[in-house]
């Protein structure tokens, strides 16, 4: 009975958050995982989705990518399947056009209210390059929104 009386008043707080004296109210989870054009990606997505699921939590997946680039046929199929994957865990696929990354994420965090956000240790040069960047930029840049970083394994 507990349980149910406190998701009533959650609803009823999500639903008016002018109940409440902040300006965002974030009594739900929303789970965020960043993914890469990389097939560890996958493992990721499929993490998080789970985890999202235990939680009640809605969930985000989100590629950034730069707009200037184009994608190889490979890296297509994986963001096509990433895609699907994310409709079947009842989630949300953002792909977001941009050469800044950590502002790219900060937006999306923003914008959805997610309350956790997801990164994978990735192989493709660029984010090995600025990972510790990455971090301090999303960390600077965002309140009471939490960061996690996994490990996947190393692409072939």
């Amino acid at each position: 009975m507990r349980e149910l009386t406190l998701g009533e008043v959650a609803d009823n707080v999500e639903d008016d958050p002018t109940t409440l004296k902040s300006q965002f109210c974030n009594i739900y989870q929303r789970v965020s995982v960043s993914i890469s054009t990389y097939h560890n990606s996958l493992q990721l997505l499929l993490r998080d989705a789970r985890s999202a699921s235990y939680m009640n939590a809605q969930f985000y997946a989100v590629l950034v990518n730069d707009p200037d680039q184009f994608l190889t046929k490979a890296e297509s199929l994986h963001v096509e399947t990433y895609e699907k994957l994310c409709q079947q865990f009842k989630g949300q696929f953002l792909r977001v056009k941009d050469t800044n990354i950590a502002k790219a994420i900060s937006e999306v965090a923003k914008q959805y209210r997610i309350t956790q956000i997801v990164i994978g240790e990735s192989q493709q040069f660029r984010w090995k390059l600025l990972r510790g960047a990455l971090t301090q930029q999303l960390v600077g840049s965002l309140k009471h929104v939490d960061l996690h970083i996994i490990a996947t394994e190393k692409s072939q």
